[in-house]
């Protein structure tokens, strides 16, 4: 055999061809750190921390009480937990559709 023709790159793609694609200007590989990440995100989108604290809270207190043998409270923080998961969901997309909004709004202008 032709070992020319195994080192064929045929399927290597130009990086012309990603060229569209933008560098993002923060990022794990660009000097920020967990705690800057963490900082960033939740600026971005307030409310996703609110239900994430809301969810634990309500899912601690609920085991808490089935612990002590409380069935009805701990029913009630067992539902109330699924109010808080759906909130931070529902915030999670919001947040998403948000910044998809924003984003080209601000890409034209940077143009």
């Amino acid at each position: 055999m032709d070992s020319s023709k195994d080192t064929d790159n045929s399927l290597a793609m130009p990086e012309e061809a990603f060229a569209y694609l933008e560098m993002p200007k923060s990022g794990w590989g660009l000097g920020e750190t967990f705690k800057d990440k963490f900082i960033r995100k939740t600026k971005e989108n307030p409310l996703v921390p609110i239900g994430l604290v809301a969810t634990i809270s309500a899912l601690s207190y609920g085991l808490w009480q089935m612990k002590t043998g409380d069935r009805v409270m701990s029913q009630k923080m067992m539902r109330m937990r699924v109010y808080a998961q759906s909130f931070t969901v529902f915030a999670l997309i919001g947040g998403i559709l948000y910044q998809a909004k924003k984003r080209p709004a601000t890409a034209a202008s940077d143009k």
